[in-house]
């Protein structure tokens, strides 16, 4: 898969992307963005604004949150798996810091993007909700553990 994958390769790498028609998944591509990271970069970072979500084409990244000073681990994710949606969704801060630990190539789609696609398909609103929650509780669940 070079450049921006088709709606059809996209719906196959994610599942959220099958809950868009093919118009949806080509309104969201035109804006997407693909980029490729090397193992050691800092995608997103705890505490900052986020004005982009991404979905892992390949590769895999790890999530870390700070633990009072402390970096724990969160999560590994690979190819299909998504972030950064809370911060898009709710314009809340990054609740966690994603660092690339396997060369990855990224697709990235921008607030604006997201938004106008979001006021078409309530669907995955609610599932991005859905998920981002269920990771807040999570996150908070593993930083409370130990």
């Amino acid at each position: 898969m070079s450049g921006v994958p088709t709606p059809e390769e996209l719906a196959k790498v994610s599942k959220l992307f099958s809950l868009l028609d093919e118009v949806g998944c080509k309104k969201l591509l035109e804006s997407a963005v693909r980029r490729t990271c090397p193992v050691g970069e800092v995608v997103c970072r705890e505490g900052e604004r986020g004005d982009e979500f991404f979905v892992v084409l390949d590769g895999k990244v790890a999530v870390t949150a700070d633990d009072f000073g402390t970096s724990k681990p969160i999560a590994l994710l690979g190819r299909g798996a998504f972030f950064g949606e809370m911060a898009v969704l709710a314009n809340q801060l990054r609740s966690a810091t994603v660092t690339v630990d396997e060369e990855a190539d990224l697709l990235v789609f921008g607030r604006a993007a997201v938004e106008a696609v979001l006021k078409a398909y309530p669907v995955v609103r609610q599932a991005l909700g859905t998920v981002g929650v269920r990771r807040t509780e999570e996150l908070l669940e593993k930083l409370s553990s130990e």
